[in-house]
């Protein structure tokens, strides 16, 4: 079940699957935000996009990509920086993700009203 809940910021679990399946895909800029980041989806080798959604489970749901996306679920866009965390992360045991050296989560936030996914930690 995927879930629309609202309350931001939201830091959902993150599996190893999930991050085994993002390692496969490529980050697509389809808009900027506010302040001119690219924003985007995850796309695989067809160019067929995979949409980052928040399904239910955990405390604050679990990440989950969808080629398919049901009526009334807004995909949540991506910051290059949170694509790049994902596709060449590793998970740790407690959550987090070791990418280049720092620990990374990544958090849904609002930008406008786009709902938005990015990485949150120390460099």
């Amino acid at each position: 079940m995927l879930t629309t809940a609202m309350q931001l910021p939201q830091m959902p679990v993150t599996s190893a699957p999930f991050l085994a399946i993002a390692a496969h895909l490529r980050f697509r800029a389809t808009s900027r935000d506010r302040s001119g980041s690219a924003l985007g989806v995850l796309v695989d080798a067809s160019g067929a996009p995979h949409h980052l959604v928040i399904s239910a489970g955990g405390a604050e749901g679990t990440w989950m990509l969808t080629s398919a996306l049901p009526a009334g679920i807004t995909p949540i866009l991506l910051y290059e920086s949170a694509a790049s965390v994902l596709r060449g992360g590793e998970l740790n045991e407690d959550g987090s993700i070791s990418y280049q050296g720092a620990l990374y989560t990544i958090e849904s936030s609002l930008d406008g009203n786009t709902r938005t996914a990015k990485v949150s930690g120390s460099a």
